[in-house]
């Protein structure tokens, strides 16, 4: 009773976390992700044959960064996730339960990193602000690779900060994960480490165990180099390409177009140039990266739920733990502020693929927001210890909780119950998946058309749990098929937009992406759940004959229990009825 007691808060902290990234974690987020689904595949590849999907790889090579072909992922993620996908049969909930743990994890080590820099008070408002966090819940319900990235770099910094003499080689392990987890944060890894050791060595340790944070720093140069070295020989020397420099397309098309809107003058030269341009863009980034309209809004593309990473409320908190955190205690408000801009740097030094160099990806910044919600946590405790005493204290507690709390139930309501109907993650492909798993059973033959038919394919694997010990030889010498992929009875093409479906008797999934056909035919639908339209058109069906069908999909929570509907369930609400 005395250790509940003691610990009474962080306890309510962990549960009220793990509340919120369990709760219907089987369900919601509703389909999977691209990248996820690869390190999913070739965790369970490994698992069965100790290789990729190719069988040309060692995944022991991977420490060495040499990737499995086509791909250029982090390294650590494949193996924190075997033995999860390797025992049991693919699902929503086994390929991200690993990484909701690490997520509740991580809101325990911002507790104990708060608690070692301030006090017990500051950790204990920091551990619920970290809980109901919105970012936290929602990439801490899936199974990205940043997940584990924070938790190692947190774990090794709070390692640095409590350990001494050589337990300090301690954080080594720590400090590897970390390095192994993300390729987004290798660009910062270094500096991280090096800022952490200088504050452990000069005011916890009070420059002593010099020689245990050497080497701590010398392996982790080591590490570095040894990845700068191998990035000229491996297939990870392609995401060299997305860091933003001065010589990235986009700034010379930018130079060009401002040049061709402006009146030629001797002076163009030294107003619109590269140079100029390039450090325009870089604190351009990097003020969009902490906005307040980016960080308590709207967020980007990638957190695609039409809200903030924090709620509005935090911005108040986050402002006051900036003034008391240096006031009050200057040397360690310095050191999360250098953390939180070395954390912002993925980010500001990130070019996209597609070329919009001011597009923001929120991985990229992952490592600024357990940092701010540490300030947050030191503005919440200095706010109410300057009300302790007061008549108005449990009132102005209860008003604030009170705000917190409506803020979670907001955000609860957005996510569970609109965000699954966007159509994230190509929830279609799941439907599509398990529309074929069934009309398959009665050796039908099926053709998916698409122009993602590889991409569809890999997926139809995982949804139809069909990657297996007796089928990885087959799939093997399917994957890296060019123009068609043939799995028993089910063929998956790339679009063609000349066929007649009237003309066989094939069971057809027709993508909408590839265009109309000279010959329409009645057929049915799987739909997009938030409007109703096409996102495949099935032709020749026989699985949901005789089955009565809506003309629009409606869903509840429970609908998303794809894989165990029957077929009459699921045809009722998944299939439409073309009109």
């Amino acid at each position: 009773m005395g250790f509940i007691k003691r610990n009474l808060f962080l306890i309510i902290i962990i549960l009220v976390a793990s509340i919120l990234r369990f709760f219907w974690l089987d369900k919601i987020p509703n389909a999977i992700g691209g990248d996820e689904l690869v390190y999913v595949l070739t965790a369970k590849s490994i698992f069965l044959r100790w290789s990729d999907l190719t069988g040309v790889w060692n995944p022991f090579s991977i420490f060495a960064f040499q990737y499995p072909p086509g791909e250029a992922q982090a390294e650590l993620p494949y193996f924190l996730l075997t033995p999860f996908v390797g025992f049991a049969n693919f699902s929503l909930l086994t390929s991200r339960v690993l990484y909701a743990i690490l997520s509740i994890l991580s809101v325990l080590v911002i507790y104990l990193i708060s608690d070692k820099l301030f006090s017990k008070k500051v950790a204990i408002f920091a551990g619920f602000i970290a809980a109901i966090n919105p970012w936290f819940i929602y990439i801490g319900r899936t199974n990205y690779e940043v997940v584990p990235a924070v938790f190692f770099f947190l774990l090794s910094f709070y390692s640095l900060l409590l350990f001494k003499g050589w337990k300090i080689l301690i954080s080594i392990p720590f400090l590897f994960f970390a390095f192994y987890s993300y390729i987004g944060t290798k660009l910062i890894f270094l500096p991280f480490v090096f800022i952490a050791i200088l504050y452990s060595f000069i005011f916890i340790n009070k420059r002593k165990y010099l020689k245990q944070y050497l080497i701590v720093f010398f392996l982790s140069l080591i590490l570095v180099l040894f990845f700068a070295f191998s990035v000229k020989t491996s297939s990870v020397g392609e995401r060299s390409a997305e860091i933003f420099l001065p010589t990235d397309p986009y700034v010379s098309n930018q130079v060009d177009l401002l040049k061709h809107a402006s009146i030629q003058t001797p002076f163009i030269v030294f107003f619109q140039n590269k140079a100029n341009l390039y450090v325009k863009l870089i604190f351009t980034k990097l003020i969009d990266s902490f906005s307040f309209n980016y960080l308590f809004l709207r967020g980007d593309s990638f957190f695609n739920i039409n809200y903030g990473f924090f709620y509005i409320i935090d911005v108040v908190f986050l402002i006051l733990g900036l003034v008391f955190a240096f006031s009050k205690k200057k040397k360690a408000f310095i050191l999360l502020t250098i953390f939180i801009l070395l954390g912002a740097l993925p980010q500001v030094f990130y070019s996209p693929p597609l070329g919009n160099a001011l597009e923001n990806f929120a991985p990229h910044l992952a490592l600024i927001f357990p940092f701010l919600i540490i300030f947050i946590g030191v503005g919440l405790a200095g706010f109410f210890e300057l009300l302790r005493g007061r008549k108005i204290f449990y009132y102005v507690l209860g008003f604030i909780s009170f705000i917190y709390f409506f803020s979670v139930l907001g955000f609860f309501y957005l996510y569970f119950f609109q965000f699954p109907l966007q159509g994230n993650f190509d929830f279609h492909v799941r439907l599509m998946s398990k529309y074929v798993k069934l009309a398959s059973k009665d050796n039908e033959l099926i053709i998916i058309y698409s122009p993602k038919f590889k991409d569809e394919f890999k997926k139809y694997l995982f949804y139809s749990n069909s990657l297996n010990g007796q089928t990885i030889d087959q799939i093997a010498t399917l994957i890296n098929s060019e123009d068609r992929i043939k799995l028993n009875n089910i063929e998956f093409w790339g679009c063609n937009n000349t066929i007649d479906p009237s003309k066989t008797d094939k069971v057809i999934v027709y993508d909408y992406i590839c265009g109309s056909l000279p010959k329409e035919k009645k057929h049915l639908t799987i739909p997009r759940l938030l409007d109703g339209g096409e996102s495949y058109r099935i032709y020749n069906d026989q699985l949901c004959l005789g089955i009565k069908l809506r003309g629009f999909p409606r869903t509840s929570v429970s609908d998303f229990s794809i894989e165990e509907m029957s077929t009459k369930k699921f045809c009722e609400t998944f299939i439409t009825l073309y009109k």
